[in-house]
């Protein structure tokens, strides 16, 4: 029909019909469409104006101490505080292992497994927000965007260093007293720029990389398990997929004899796959925390430090011969805590904490070179030019490269995974428009 007709209502006296061209019929539809969208991005202002005004409104003082809390995990003082312990765990493990440090029966390599596992409990903590902010921005599917972002968060520094590692054949394989050289052949290189060293059975250089790859692998689930904490109505839900992993590893572990794992090679297939999937109870409990982190606060926060103190002294305790296992239950008992205690009060200390945590990974990757160059190459001098040395490498280093190539990468990944997903403003508002569209065409 080249024409649409627009009638009078029936009581209207002497009712005609009213013929309309099909360009004003168009045009019509086009301002509705218009006319939609303007009202969508009014509503979403009105909408954002509200919290704004309802944040900035006073708390009673008595009501303080029981409201939920919201803020984000990445504002969050407490998590700041959780990623600074674990990075400073890893530090001084390492610190300990060089100087061949000994404290009585204590075992200074549980020191830097218990940091690296605190990262895995932060790390699927403060994911599984960027998840949510991902799903309330846009409709479309969560695995794409946010594989993008994390390759471009995690490859570009780890690239940097272990070529810088392999073309100056920088000693990175540290031992009790003293830093190897790794003689790297083509295959290892490769295995370390992918950081897939745990499928492939070699060996990180540096030393610290063997977290990423677990990291890595834990990203390609994470947006499924966010899903299932989203959708899932009760926090005992997740509590209880947590405990399910627990006990279906240790059933699949003695019942076919494969308990405790043997540090050397893969004898079968079961083996193989318990060694694989050994970290991952320490990833899950940061799927409870976020279940569970917008819960009334009940503890003072000032006693978070003393609480994660806590937890260190009886992973050392009780780790015995099992320190990976004991580190499970450790880092679900930090899950449970982090939604107990409140924020942490801003301070001198909690910006310190802050920055470190910001630059954390950079500490990460780059104490080993930090080490060997302030106590290896730098050992004829004295100890305070030694220490000066590796102070200004560890705090200067991270710094750089975070803004010169972290920072740079994370901001061309958000561009890059912003491509893969419609605005979601023009998609309700063009189905809005094709909805009255039908209507007046109806």
């Amino acid at each position: 029909m080249s024409s649409m007709d627009l009638h009078f209502p029936p009581w209207f006296p002497e009712t005609r019909a009213i013929r309309v061209s099909a360009q004003i019929a168009i045009r019509v539809r086009a301002l509705r469409a218009v006319a939609i969208a303007l009202a969508l991005a009014r509503r979403r202002l009105e909408a954002r104006r509200n919290n704004v005004e309802e944040r900035s409104r006073p708390v009673p003082a008595e009501a303080r101490n029981s409201i939920p809390r919201t803020t984000p995990g990445e504002m969050s003082f407490n998590l700041d505080f959780l990623r600074s312990a674990a990075v400073l765990l890893v530090v001084g493990f390492h610190f300990a292992k060089l100087f061949n440090w000994q404290f009585g029966r204590l075992r200074v390599t549980d020191i830097g497994l218990l940091g690296v596992m605190l990262f895995f409990v932060h790390t699927t903590l403060v994911l599984m927000f960027s998840l949510e902010r991902q799903r309330a921005r846009s409709t479309a599917p969560l695995f794409f965007p946010f594989m993008v972002r994390r390759c471009f968060r995690i490859y570009p520094l780890a690239i940097l260093v272990v070529t810088f590692v392999y073309l100056f054949r920088i000693p990175s394989d540290l031992q009790f007293g003293r830093f190897d050289l790794l003689h790297q052949n083509s295959g290892n290189l490769m295995a370390n720029l992918l950081l897939i060293q745990n499928v492939t059975l070699q060996k990180a250089n540096p030393g610290p990389l063997w977290s990423l790859p677990l990291e890595i692998q834990m990203y390609l689930v994470l947006p499924a398990l966010f899903l299932f904490a989203s959708r899932s109505k009760s926090s005992w839900g997740v509590i209880v997929f947590w405990w399910s992993a627990v006990a279906m590893w240790y059933l699949a572990g003695f019942s076919t004899g494969m308990l405790p794992l043997s540090e050397g090679g893969i004898r079968s297939p079961v083996e193989a796959l318990l060694k694989f999937t050994r970290f991952v109870p320490c990833f899950l409990p940061g799927v409870v925390a976020y279940k569970l982190w917008r819960r009334p606060r009940v503890l003072p926060g000032y006693l978070w430090p003393v609480f994660l103190l806590l937890c260190w002294a009886a992973f050392v305790l009780f780790s015995g011969n099992e320190p990976i296992q004991t580190g499970w239950f450790i880092c679900f008992g930090i899950a449970l805590g982090a939604c107990l205690f409140r924020e942490l009060r801003e301070n001198f200390l909690a910006r310190l904490v802050r920055r470190i945590a910001r630059y954390s990974y950079g500490i990460y990757l780059l104490h080993y070179f930090a080490m060997w160059l302030g106590f290896v190459v730098c050992r004829s001098l004295n100890a305070a030019l030694q220490i000066a040395i590796f102070t200004a490498t560890i705090v200067t280093l991270p710094v750089i490269l975070y803004h010169c190539v972290e920072a740079p990468f994370i901001a061309a990944g958000v561009k890059f995974s912003e491509r893969l997903k419609p605005l979601p403003i023009l998609t309700q508002a063009r189905g809005h428009a094709d909805k009255e569209a039908a209507r007046i065409c109806s």
